[in-house]
């Protein structure tokens, strides 16, 4: 609860990353080539995940006791014109544990050029009706309707955006705030609370990292080792799965459950089979997760059966994390899937 209470104190913010000191071989690139922010929207326009680093600190917190987890984080950017405001603008969804319905943050990102500082600025909105813009991706026409009157922002919180050139780690777009210009006086202790964040956008990730302190100094949130959530663009696959009611001793070689609308992204993501026909669960889901097994250190997409009854994988497979299609037969179980064709980085 403490940590989901931390994320709603935060969500006046798009969460930064920590970013790294930069190295003699990075170059600051100001941001005026339209090419430039053409390719920072194509990096930043889709849905990202850190379901493997919060399995991995899961596992590593048995060793190391004292080790901070990464809460398990699903983002949703998704670029939605808003005809009130200037730029290019997002509705953002932010939820934990892979849940829907876990949601902290729902957000309006307005994205505009900054000539004076060569970079792309980020304006953070809070919407005053929250329920009004509830899912707003799925219902876009709400934005063509809204206006500035139903949406209220911080100012000291905007976020900038410059473009680097690293020989070593690769081309990136580095986000941060000015010095504790973000501040904002807390219901509960009556102090300011000062947000300095930091943020690291590549063509496949996206790092955050929420850090606070208050005057005095003292520690509010954020990762205490400086390590920031590591998130994931996902890839979603759609397809079908099926599987003989009772389970692998089911009496009934006819009776089976088949769910035919599968859609489900590789970063962790679980899909209970739900048969189609009576709409009841046959007892076991699948899960498609991009994992790195530590006997091995070897990455793979891993396709896994769960036994609803006992949430535990019962058998999996595993692949390459670049196949485009999967799937597995049990005999009294199959599914198979594929990689979405049209947005493969949105579930919609």
């Amino acid at each position: 609860m403490r940590k989901l209470m931390a994320l709603a104190v935060s969500a006046i913010l798009l969460s930064g990353c920590a970013s790294q000191a930069d190295s003699q071989s990075t170059t600051a690139v100001p941001v005026e080539d339209p090419l430039k922010e053409q390719l920072f929207h194509s990096w930043f326009a889709a849905e990202f995940d850190n379901h493997e680093q919060h399995w991995q600190d899961s596992i590593d917190k048995k060793d190391n006791p004292e080790l901070q987890v990464h809460e398990h984080i699903h983002h949703v950017f998704a670029p939605l014109p808003t005809p009130a405001m200037e730029g290019e603008t997002y509705f953002v969804k932010q939820y934990m544990d892979g849940d829907s319905n876990k949601v902290y943050r729902q957000r309006l990102y307005q994205f505009i050029r900054n000539e004076q500082k060569g970079a792309i600025q980020l304006n953070i909105y809070r919407f005053k009706d929250e329920e009004k813009y509830q899912d707003a991706h799925l219902n876009p026409e709400a934005y063509q309707t809204l206006t500035m009157d139903e949406v209220t922002t911080y100012p000291g919180c905007e976020v900038y955006w410059a473009y680097k050139q690293d020989q070593s780690a690769g081309d990136y777009f580095e986000g941060s705030m000015e010095q504790n210009a973000c501040a904002i006086k807390s219901r509960r202790s009556g102090k300011m609370i000062y947000f300095n964040d930091t943020l690291r956008l590549t063509d496949n990730e996206i790092w955050i990292a929420d850090v606070a302190h208050d005057e005095d100094g003292n520690y509010v949130f954020g990762n205490k080792a400086g390590i920031p959530h590591i998130n994931r663009k996902v890839t979603y696959f759609t397809g079908w799965g099926g599987n003989k009611l009772g389970g692998p001793d089911g009496e009934d070689e006819k009776s089976w459950g088949f769910t035919r609308n599968i859609m489900i992204h590789n970063e962790g993501q679980i899909w209970p089979l739900i048969d189609d026909k009576t709409g009841e669960s046959t007892g076991y889901s699948i899960q498609l997760a991009k994992l790195t097994y530590q006997n091995t250190k070897n990455p793979i997409l891993k396709l896994g059966i769960i036994d609803d009854a006992t949430g535990k994988t019962i058998t999996y497979i595993w692949s390459d994390r670049i196949n485009e299609k999967l799937g597995i037969n049990l005999r009294w179980l199959q599914a198979g899937l594929t990689e979405k064709e049209q947005n493969p980085h949105f579930g919609f």
